[in-house]
């Protein structure tokens, strides 16, 4: 059954608790209509298991959702949209129709109420036509540029592959996003998972700007497998740069909103970790060693964390499963966050099932970066302009995370940004990768570094 995000609402109704819980019905997604103060044996209770605020649909799209009550009582649609169908097939289920184009309402109220006795309760979940693009293509990430527009994506293969997630989907969520109300509700779609993006405060024409990631669950809420979304205006097909080996990479970092020292913070983009695809957040501010801020569906705050590799942690099902966990690397690891075995397959010269580019693009290989010593423009300013076949690009010197803290470690003693580091897919020894360097003196085009440590990723075309 598709959509699936835990809204369990319980009409357990007590003198002492009577005005707390009339409020706290206010805030979810289902409203009740009843609340009046009878003892515990005629209590009413009845769930809209997973459903969110706004259920979306296409033209003619059915969605289920499951149904549960407290006890038998006697229950029933009373309010559907103009052109709408609604029905309760079973004790257990609402099924929901949208209507055909041009047929009934855009939006409106499905309201299901259940009775005993005198008393009713009520439910409501609010229902909208919005059709969706659906992205036939797949990848760890997206970049979504339409404002108050609905995708969908594939939700049962891996990455950059035809490989199964493993696992049957039951719910489909927000893992973390980097501003409250970035997105819009995620649902899942039958075999899609569908999300929705909002549009800028100040422009309605123009996309809310920001990263998130969003996952699809089991039925025991398990991450299966998560997609990172880059939502901005930015067109890497129209805005890049060749270098001299022929390679055309981004202008910009993986996740960034901007590209040049005058706005140096947002040019940072995500961390990652060699060979994982999950992006991991980056500073509070272009001074700071502390995390930004992540929030989750319903605007709380999502803490990202450490832990140590070990036989449990130290592994690809655990990294896909905890995607906010930052896992240090230990001497017994080689300071790889793979704990008992390497793998230089993760990332390579062609783009793998766990490269965290968009559509086209992947981990570029170090030989890019050949020559870029000689190549800096003008002075150090929060990182390196370089001058590249006579166009000029900026590297932002975001810093890094700690291979065996996970820390941030972006800034000199005196606050100043100071250090970029950059992965490529190029390896070297069995426990190493390759990556770029500098700092306010030196760059170095193909230093070997340990897999835990979190860099910067700049995108090249396949």
């Amino acid at each position: 059954m598709p959509e699936i995000l835990k809204t369990n609402v319980n009409m357990k109704i007590f003198k002492h608790s009577f005005t707390t819980l009339c409020a706290m019905l206010a805030t979810v997604a289902m409203i009740f209509t009843s609340c009046d103060n009878e003892d515990e044996d005629n209590q009413l209770r009845i769930t809209l298991d997973d459903a969110p605020t706004t259920a979306y649909f296409d033209y003619g799209q059915t969605h289920t959702f499951v149904v549960s009550m407290k006890k038998e009582h006697s229950y029933e649609i009373e309010e559907v949209p103009s052109g709408w169908k609604a029905e309760l097939p079973s004790k257990t289920q609402l099924k929901v129709t949208a209507p055909a184009k041009g047929s009934g309402d855009m939006s409106g109220v499905v309201k299901v109420s259940v009775h005993r006795k005198e008393r009713t309760v009520s439910a409501q979940l609010n229902v909208e036509i919005l059709p969706a693009t659906t992205i036939t293509q797949t990848a760890n990430c997206y970049i979504i540029s339409e404002p108050n527009a609905r995708y969908k994506i594939k939700a049962t293969v891996k990455g950059n592959s035809n490989q199964s997630i493993g696992g049957t989907p039951a719910s489909a969520d927000i893992v973390w996003q980097t501003s409250k109300k970035l997105l819009g509700p995620v649902m899942l779609d039958g075999d899609h998972i569908s999300f929705t993006t909002t549009a800028d405060a100040n422009d309605e024409t123009k996309i809310n700007k920001g990263n998130a990631l969003i996952a699809v669950k089991d039925a025991d809420d398990n991450i299966l497998w998560s997609w990172h979304l880059w939502l901005t205006d930015y067109n890497p097909t129209a805005e890049n740069i060749t270098y001299p080996d022929g390679s055309v990479m981004m202008d910009r970092n993986l996740g960034a909103m901007s590209n040049g020292s005058d706005d140096a913070y947002n040019s940072y983009g995500m961390f990652y970790q060699w060979g994982r695809k999950e992006p991991l957040i980056m500073s509070d501010n272009a001074t700071s060693t502390s995390n930004a801020s992540t929030y989750s569906s319903l605007s709380t705050n999502i803490a990202f964390s450490t832990i140590d590799c070990d036989e449990e942690t130290g592994n690809i099902e655990y990294a896909v499963k905890f995607p906010t966990r930052i896992i240090k690397g230990v001497e017994e690891s080689d300071y790889d966050w793979l704990y008992s075995k390497h793998d230089a397959s993760l990332w390579g010269a062609q783009k793998t099932m766990y490269d965290p580019c968009p559509i086209g693009w992947k981990v570029p290989e170090s030989k890019v970066w050949n020559g870029m010593k000689e190549a800096t423009d003008g002075a150090f300013e929060g990182g390196w302009y370089f001058d590249v076949n006579d166009q000029i690009t900026f590297y932002p010197a975001a810093g890094r995370r700690s291979f065996s803290k996970g820390v941030l470690t972006n800034v000199n003693h005196d606050g100043t940004p100071y250090t970029g580091y950059y992965w490529s897919s190029t390896t070297t020894s069995s426990d190493k990768s390759v990556g770029m360097y500098f700092n306010i003196d030196n760059v170095d085009a193909a230093q070997a570094n340990y897999r835990a440590g979190g860099f910067q990723i700049r995108c090249v075309k396949e």
